[in-house]
């Protein structure tokens, strides 16, 4: 009878040690799940930052080539309308047709631009896949030391190009400063 009590003890010592087993394997489970996601938001967050990064780039990349094309085509067109057609003014810079301010351009796409201070107050936005870019050009006369805009003719020119996007923080903000020479 001692031995059938032993016996049934040892079972009952056996269950209870079996079902305290199964609660600290669920708890070391439930355990493991918690730092599982908190490894798997973490790694989610970075992902999601670094696709924001690429998007805010490119959106930046698309910014400066826009401004760049603008400044690349500025390079391309006569100096001043009394430049047109290679004619070189007599009385240079005050033959030129326009002091500061440059009258602002009628110009409703950059192919009708024939001359740089028709760049002056053009506006274009552009539509892509990134959104929406806004472009605006301000063109004006510089003192000699490149520096400050003047109202007076000279033989330099600044184009300061602007493009902006709402993805970006910041709007890009080109400059390109030409000067007069008897080739342009």
């Amino acid at each position: 009878m001692v031995g059938q009590l032993l016996e049934a003890e040892t079972k009952i010592f056996n269950l209870t040690a079996n079902a305290m087993m199964g609660y600290t394997e669920v708890i070391q489970v439930m355990g493991a799940m918690i730092i599982f996601a908190l490894v798997l938001t973490t790694a989610n967050r970075f992902m999601l930052n670094n696709d924001t990064v690429r998007v805010s780039s490119e959106v930046e990349v698309r910014a400066v080539s826009i401004a760049q094309d603008v400044i690349e085509l500025s390079k391309t067109v006569f100096f001043d309308a009394a430049t047109t057609g290679n004619i070189v003014p007599d009385d240079v810079p005050n033959d030129f047709v326009n002091g500061n301010p440059i009258p602002t351009t009628t110009a409703t796409t950059l192919q009708n631009i024939d001359s740089f201070e028709e760049f002056n107050g053009y506006t274009e936005t552009f539509t892509s896949d990134l959104g929406d870019f806004d472009l605006s050009v301000v063109v004006e006369y510089m003192e000699s030391d490149l520096i400050t805009s003047t109202t007076d003719k000279t033989i330099y020119k600044r184009i300061s190009v602007t493009v902006a996007n709402e993805s970006m923080m910041n709007d890009v903000n080109l400059s390109y400063i030409r000067v007069y020479n008897n080739t342009n």
